[in-house]
């Protein structure tokens, strides 16, 4: 099984790419990428830019699991727990809610809000600005099931943009279709209509699901799903 540094050091010269190369593209020192490559260096907080820097999934990166490439979300979990809010520092960390997703009383319509009154969670401010999340227009949902494996995780938190709620193929969104809530890949087709996709490699389980473009009008965008945060 390979190792974090051979997946380094594969990535690497799979690109063409030298120490120093890398290194100024993640925004370390050069000999911080040779110690990952040596194996004196088993783990970093800056796997995200690595990852970035190698063009590469972040996941398959630290811990070799899931496909190398070709996945859209971010990942690796930089979350804070805490007692007190207070006791964070707001100039290293943003506070995201969380999303509630629920049917309305009387219409029965579904809707969403953005819950300020519970517990936030905390994110490094640093990560949130390099992967795009504006805490104006960001919220966090609760991952339930594991259509999208190995990419997001049952479990997993998830950061919604529910800013972003237009279409853009192959991204990662939250939507709702006759009133069940889903997390899954959306492709555009040709003809105006919506191929809704899982990531999990089971197709027999998890088929992919054809939306005519006459009934796109129907499924309700969310958000996209820009970040995935979960146990290690």
């Amino acid at each position: 099984m390979s190792t974090f540094s051979d997946r380094v050091r594969q990535r690497r010269q799979e690109l063409g790419l030298t120490q120093g190369e890398v290194a100024k593209r993640a925004g370390v020192a050069q000999p911080t990428i040779a110690l990952f490559e040596s194996g004196r260096n088993k783990s970093t907080n800056a796997v995200v830019a690595l990852a970035e820097a190698l063009q590469c999934n972040p996941l398959w990166l630290e811990q070799g699991k899931g496909p190398m490439t070709g996945v859209n979300t971010t990942s690796l979990r930089p979350i804070q727990v805490w007692d007190n809010e207070d006791e964070l520092d707001p100039d290293i960390y943003v506070f995201i809610p969380s999303l509630d997703i629920k049917l309305s009383a009387g219409s029965g319509n579904l809707v969403w809000e953005v819950d300020y009154k519970g517990q936030q969670q905390a994110f490094r401010r640093k990560w949130a600005s390099r992967v795009g999340i504006d805490p104006k227009c960001a919220a966090t949902m609760v991952a339930d099931g594991n259509s999208m494996e190995p990419r997001i995780l049952d479990g997993d938190s998830l950061v919604v943009d529910y800013c972003q709620n237009n279409i853009s193929e192959g991204k990662v969104y939250a939507l709702a279709i006759e009133g069940e809530v889903f997390v899954k890949r959306v492709h555009k087709e040709i003809d105006g209509a919506l191929r809704i996709c899982s990531d999990n490699a089971d197709k027999n389980k998890y088929p992919d699901r054809h939306i005519p473009a006459e009934f796109v009008d129907k499924i309700q965008i969310i958000g996209r799903v820009i970040a995935v945060s979960g146990g290690i």
